[in-house]
């Protein structure tokens, strides 16, 4: 996927695991986007976990440029609305 924030543009991979229902993200900023004093073309790690009681997957950033280290809390909440509507047979 990609999309922006205030950082800059970015591109999003990563993959999930039906065994443990963990989510690993790499987030790829595009460098010359966005804040040029934030966005280094650098990547953030993203590790999460399923947290059925509240509904979302719960975990972790990580980010490791030449500037800046730093980790933080992640949530990555899921929207019923947002759902697709089923398919009906004609």
């Amino acid at each position: 996927g990609s999309g922006v924030d205030d950082i800059g543009s970015f591109t999003i991979d990563g993959t999930y695991s039906n065994e443990t229902n963990r989510i690993g993200l790499t987030k790829q900023y595009q460098i010359g986007t966005g804040d040029p004093s934030q966005n280094l073309g650098h990547q953030v790690i993203i590790q999460v976990t399923w947290n059925e009681k509240n509904n979302q997957f719960e975990g972790k950033w990580y980010v490791q440029t030449k500037k800046y280290h730093g980790e933080g809390k992640f949530q990555l909440k899921f929207d019923e609305q947002q759902q697709l509507p089923p398919y009906e047979k004609v």
